[in-house]
């Protein structure tokens, strides 16, 4: 059963309001040259500037509705295909979300004892807390980001949250508490000097650490992710063994493919269109604007390049891991 709470109403855009369907042609130009002439806007933009985060809830509550309609099933991971060789242009939403489970499930497979609780470290939107709880773990949910939290708390009653950050968790409480600890798509962002002593204090006699995560295949200033080589010799290092790893690269592909086709054939198209419009509709607006559009399409180029299937499958390796103290 989704645990999602289903809009009551259709989502809809607000209404243009009159004065903005009469903007057309130079009347855009002069109006945000006024504007940006008027000492009064200007005060006001930087008293808006200022205060901002007073305004934050109703972008809040936004952001959180478009969560859970993009994502019914709460999963923010790569998924995994069981047959790793669709076309993009074949896939779907629903094979997508299909792979977020089968994903999920391999996960599931790895979990310890389930007399003990879990704890979904880095849990995103709930999605693997929730698939837990319908198979009789506890797990209770870690994450650092107040909108996560607050969604899971909304959708998820039964299912305690923490909000913190992992190396910051006050283990007083904790102590050899979870029989199965999970990072999935979170280990990344673990500064593993402070996560590693966390997480065995965490850890109850015989339990599991698992992970599912990419990593550099080489030594790399990009620090995205940890370099696979470096992980696995702080693991021994520090007393971990790794009791069960396989890699799934190749599995995690056909997501990053169907997002790059999406962003090459109709995302950076529309949005070169939509330049060259503004070009040909506002040559002095675009003038103006136009060391931010060249800023705009080379940080668009970057964020393409980096879900390249082939680029991606050359620099990382996906694994998939069970940690256990040695």
């Amino acid at each position: 059963m989704n645990d999602i709470a289903t809009p009551t109403e259709p989502f809809s855009l607000p209404p243009v309001p009159p004065a903005a369907r009469k903007l057309k042609g130079s009347a855009v130009v002069k109006s945000l040259l006024g504007r940006a002439a008027n000492p009064k806007h200007l005060v006001n933009a930087a008293r808006l500037q200022i205060h901002r985060k007073k305004h934050r809830h109703a972008y809040d509550d936004a952001q959180l509705a478009l969560y859970s309609r993009i994502l019914p099933s709460d999963f923010l991971h790569f998924g995994y295909f069981d047959e790793p060789t669709p076309l993009p242009q074949d896939m779907s939403l629903a094979g997508l979300a299909r792979a977020q489970d089968r994903y999920a499930q391999f996960l599931l497979e790895l979990a310890g004892d389930k007399t003990r609780p879990v704890l979904d470290i880095g849990c995103g939107m709930g999605g693997l807390s929730r698939l837990l709880l319908s198979n009789g773990y506890s797990p209770t949910a870690l994450t650092p980001d107040r909108l996560q939290a607050a969604h899971i708390r909304a959708t998820m009653p039964d299912v305690p949250v923490i909000q913190c950050k992992l190396e910051a968790l006050k283990t007083a409480d904790h102590e050899h508490k979870y029989g199965t600890l999970f990072t999935a798509e979170s280990l990344q962002y673990l500064k593993l000097g402070k996560a590693l002593p966390v997480l065995e204090t965490l850890l109850s006699l015989g339990g599991r650490w698992v992970a599912c995560d990419y990593f550099h295949r080489q030594p790399s200033d990009d620090h995205s992710c940890h370099e696979w080589d470096a992980f696995t010799a702080r693991l021994h290092a520090t007393g971990w063994r790794i009791a069960s790893q396989r890699e799934i690269t190749q599995n995690v592909l056909p997501t990053l493919a169907y997002i790059h086709m999406w962003a090459t054939r109709f995302g950076l198209p529309l949005m070169q269109f939509a330049f060259l419009r503004l070009r040909r509709k506002q040559p002095g607006l675009h003038h103006l604007l136009s060391g931010a559009l060249d800023l705009l399409t080379g940080l668009a180029n970057n964020n393409v390049a980096l879900i390249d299937p082939v680029r991606f499958a050359a620099e990382k390796r996906y694994m998939l891991l069970a940690m256990e103290r040695a």
